[in-house]
């Protein structure tokens, strides 16, 4: 950078003044000031101002030409063609600018006046962002590499490494990737749980991607539990890992109700009245028969026959009330057979 000097003017009382001493040759004399009173020096006219002033001018260039090229200082003009793979500048000066003759392809290369030297746009090598087929571009050169004006943004190369696809982003928001085309985002969040429905200590994201939420679900492992007959088991609310079993115990009541006391009639039993707790929890698979006597007779003939058996028992939840047919066989007017039976509840 060029440092700029003030220059002061020399100021006296009598600034023409001058004494004039005769040297003794004829019409010879030695000139002396004769200012009077000196208010300001002033800068000298001399050889150590003026290497001065030169020392100032060439370190000023020598900032804008760094690689001492030797070459006018303001913009130059360089011709550039494209030979193959390679732009090849012709040229001088430090600051130049060139017009793109074709388009840039990945893999090309730069020479300044036949040297090979590396092109850069600012922090990344130069590609197809800023080097455009037809337009103009300014540079600087310093001997061993190129630096175009620009940079500061992202290049095409760094958008191609973004992946991100728009059901990637949230919905609504703005993004770049793959290419300078801004996106809009289209993923949106719709889950339906809600605390109790995760298992506590795990967190979860519901319908908003900046609020965290955590579960509170209780985790009951693997729950046993066994019952009695005609008992029940609530099941805890939670999660269970499908290990868990519920057993029913082999226990059960037997009870003798009573028995036909007399032939050829039923026997009935009110279960409600007797057990007021238990009549509507059973079914007709609670109550057996045992045959404890039968009865018969013949006519001496020697007849066959055969007919269907029906259930004798008959049992209503309702109600409790019991009935046991006292079962019969045989063929009218040749045999027939009756049988006493006693009857058991089970529970």
């Amino acid at each position: 950078m060029f440092e700029k000097k003030t220059w002061v003017n020399r100021q006296s009382e009598h600034p023409a003044r001058r004494r004039l001493t005769p040297t003794g040759n004829d019409n010879e004399y030695d000139v002396a000031r004769a200012e009077g009173v000196i208010m300001e020096d002033g800068d000298a006219f001399d050889a150590e101002t003026m290497n001065n002033l030169e020392k100032r001018v060439a370190e000023g260039f020598s900032t804008l030409d760094p690689a001492d090229l030797g070459a006018d200082v303001c913009v130059q003009v360089y011709a550039c063609v494209k030979s193959g793979t390679v732009y090849e500048l012709t040229g001088s000066g430090a600051v130049g600018r060139c017009k793109i003759p074709a388009a840039w392809n990945s893999g090309d290369t730069w020479s300044v006046n036949g040297k090979a030297v590396p092109a850069y746009c600012g922090a990344d090598a130069v590609d197809s962002d800023c080097i455009v087929a037809g337009r103009w571009v300014l540079f600087t050169f310093d001997g061993q590499r190129l630096d175009f004006n620009g940079g500061g943004g992202l290049s095409s190369g760094k958008l191609a490494q973004a992946t991100a696809a728009e059901s990637d982003v949230l919905s609504g928001k703005k993004f770049y990737a793959g290419n300078k085309n801004l996106k809009t985002g289209t993923l949106a969040l719709s889950g339906n749980a809600n605390a109790a429905q995760v298992l506590s200590g795990y967190t979860f994201y519901k319908d908003n991607a900046k609020s965290k939420q955590t579960g509170t679900m209780a985790n009951k492992g693997a729950v046993s539990a066994s019952v009695d007959p005609g008992s029940t088991y609530t099941i805890p609310a939670g999660y269970h890992n499908g290990n868990g079993k519920v057993s029913g115990n082999r226990k059960y009541t037997t009870v003798l109700l009573g028995e036909h006391t007399s032939w050829w009639s039923s026997f009935s039993y009110n279960v409600k009245s007797h057990y007021p707790s238990l009549y509507n929890k059973l079914t007709r698979n609670n109550f057996i028969t045992v045959p404890v006597e039968w009865k018969g007779n013949s006519g001496g003939e020697d007849v066959g026959g055969s007919g269907a058996i029906s259930d004798i028992v008959s049992y209503n939840a309702s109600t409790g009330a019991l009935t046991v047919a006292q079962p019969s066989y045989g063929v009218s007017g040749h045999f027939s057979i009756a049988i006493r039976l006693k009857v058991y509840m089970i529970y």
